[in-house]
Order: structure tokens, then sequence, then C-alpha cells
């Protein structure tokens, strides 16, 4: 009996402390063979003191060949407001084949509080289409 409790323990720490992790990150897919519209990224925010930093990601492939990339970024709070700005993204080549999809991450805003409980939309769009683009998405970090 002493045993089974131990272990309900353990397993209940582990259960709480994978739920306190510092990171979240939401991704959509875009459309690899021209990516013209815009994606919506839902992310569902419950902390609303802590500084956090985000930042915004792309998985591209072989027919994007370009080395730099512009976003125009608007962002819905929860309680109405919006912002609209516009983010470029430069994008590294390895020298060798990938084994892995490429990805280009480029900072967003540094030590951000996101003051409101609920859904932050962020709507992301090139600002003219573009190939070999294949899933777009938000990486928050707590500070």
């Amino acid at each position: 009996m002493r045993k089974l409790t131990t272990i309900a323990l353990l397993g209940t720490a582990l259960l709480f402390g994978a739920c306190g992790t510092p990171h979240r990150a939401a991704v959509v897919d875009v459309d690899p063979s021209e990516w013209t519209g815009t994606a919506e990224i839902v992310v569902e925010n419950t902390d609303t003191l802590s500084p956090c930093d985000i930042a915004v990601f792309l998985r591209y492939d072989e027919q994007f060949v370009d080395d730099t990339l512009t976003l125009c970024i608007d962002v819905f709070t929860p309680d109405s407001l919006r912002s609209r700005e516009w983010l470029r993204m430069t994008m590294t080549r390895p020298r060798k084949p990938a084994a892995l999809r490429r990805q280009a991450v480029a900072e967003y805003r540094k030590q951000a509080i996101l003051p409101r409980s609920g859904d932050y939309r962020f709507v992301v769009g090139p600002v003219r289409p573009v190939e070999g683009i294949e899933a777009v998405g938000v990486h928050i970090k707590k500070r």
C-alpha cells in the first residue's frame, strides 16, 4: 500500500511539473506552393504578470530561395485591441543537405507582458506571395 501511495504522489508531482513549463508554442501549416494569405495562430494566455519573450518562426523547404522575408503581423488581444507591424526574417542557407526541414526564428518581443487572460490571436502573412514556406508559428518563453 505504501508503494502505491508513493507512486501516486510521484505521478502527481510529475504532472504538475510538466504543466509548469516556461515554453508555449503554437504553429499552423500554410500552402507551400504559394503562401499569399494570412495564417491565424491562437495562443491561450493564463499568466498576466510574468514577462516573456515572443518569437516568430517559419519552417521552409528547398523551394524557398530568398534570404529574407517580410511578414505583416496583426495581434488581437482578448479584449479586442489590435496592433499591426512588420517583421523582417532572415534565413540562413545550410551548406549541406538538411535531414530535417529548415527553420528560421526571429525575435518579435522581449520582456512582453500579456496583461489579459484569454486567447491572443497572431495573424501572420507575407507582404508578397512566396513559395516554400510550410508552417508559421509563435513561441513564447517566460523569463
